[in-house]
C-alpha cells in the first residue's frame, strides 16, 4: 500500500512537472520572440509634425497620404488614437506610446499567469483537487484582468507626453523595411498571438477586416509588429496597398 502510494505520487508529480515545463517553455518562447527579433533597419524617433499630431490647420504635403487609426497594444507600443502618414520613402506613426519596460512587464505577467493555468488544470485532474481547479480559474481570471487593465490605461498614460507641446512623438520607418502586411487576422503575429490565445478567435471575429498590421523596426533596431484599426474597410485596403507597394 505504501509502495503504491509512493509510485502514484511520483507519477502525479511527473505529469504536473511535464505539463508545467511544456507550458512555460511555450509561453516563454513566445515572449522572447516578441521582444528579441532584430530588424535590418533602424526607425527614427522624433517630435511629430502638426500633421502627424492631428493639429488644426495641418496640411497634407503633396506625395503623402494621412490616415487616422487606433493602435492595438502590440510590440510597437502605440496605444490609442494614432496618425499614420505614408510618404514616398517613409512611413510615420504618431500617437500615445507606452514605455518599453512597463509594456514588457505587462506582457510577462499575462504570459506567466496563463502558463500556470495548464499545470494547475493538469494537477487538478491527476490528484482530483478542487483547490487546484480554483487556482487554475484564478490564474486565468487574473491574466484577463491584467490584460484588460492595461488595455484601458495605456491610451491615457501615453497622452501625457503631448501635454507640453500638443504634439506626439512620431516613429518614422523606411518603407523598404515594412514587411508581412496583413489586413484582418495576422495583427498579433510575432508572439502576441500566444499571449492572447484564449481570446484570439473572438477578437478576430469582432475586429473583422479593419486591422492593418505589419512588421517594421523600432528606434532600438528591434523588429516589432504594428497593428492599426482603421476607420473604414476602404481605408484598411488603401493603407495596406500603399505599404505593400
Amino acid at each position: 500500500m505504501i509502495a503504491g502510494s509512493f509510485w502514484q505520487t511520483v507519477w502525479q508529480t511527473f505529469v504536473i512537472a511535464l505539463v508545467a515545463a511544456a507550458s512555460f517553455a511555450w509561453f516563454g518562447a513566445a515572449v522572447f520572440r516578441l521582444f528579441s527579433r532584430r530588424a535590418g533597419a533602424l526607425a527614427r524617433l522624433r517630435e511629430g509634425s502638426a500633421l502627424e499630431s492631428g493639429l488644426v490647420g495641418a496640411v497634407v504635403p503633396e506625395g503623402q497620404r494621412a490616415f487616422d487609426a487606433w493602435s492595438y497594444r502590440v510590440g510597437a507600443r502605440f496605444a490609442g488614437r494614432v496618425r499614420v502618414v505614408v510618404g514616398p520613402e517613409t512611413v510615420s506613426i504618431a500617437g500615445p506610446r507606452v514605455p518599453r519596460g512597463l509594456y514588457r512587464a505587462w506582457i510577462v505577467v499575462q504570459a506567466l499567469l496563463l502558463a500556470a493555468v495548464a499545470p494547475l488544470a493538469a494537477g487538478a485532474l491527476v490528484v482530483w483537487s478542487a483547490v487546484l481547479v480554483w487556482l487554475a480559474v484564478a490564474a486565468f481570471v487574473l491574466s484577463w484582468l491584467v490584460s484588460s487593465l492595461g488595455a484601458g490605461l495605456w491610451p491615457g498614460l501615453g497622452e501625457f507626453e503631448s501635454l507640453e507641446t500638443g504634439r506626439f512623438r512620431a516613429l518614422e520607418v523606411p518603407r523598404t523595411s515594412v514587411r508581412e502586411v496583413d489586413v484582418g487576422p495576422g495583427w498579433s503575429k510575432g508572439g502576441l498571438d500566444v499571449v492572447l490565445l484564449p481570446y484570439m478567435r473572438a477578437l478576430n471575429v469582432m475586429l473583422g477586416a479593419r486591422p492593418v498590421s505589419f512588421f517594421a523596426p523600432d528606434e532600438d533596431g528591434l523588429e516589432v509588429r504594428f497593428a492599426l484599426h482603421m476607420t473604414s474597410d476602404e481605408d484598411a485596403q488603401v493603407l495596406a496597398g500603399l505599404l505593400r507597394s
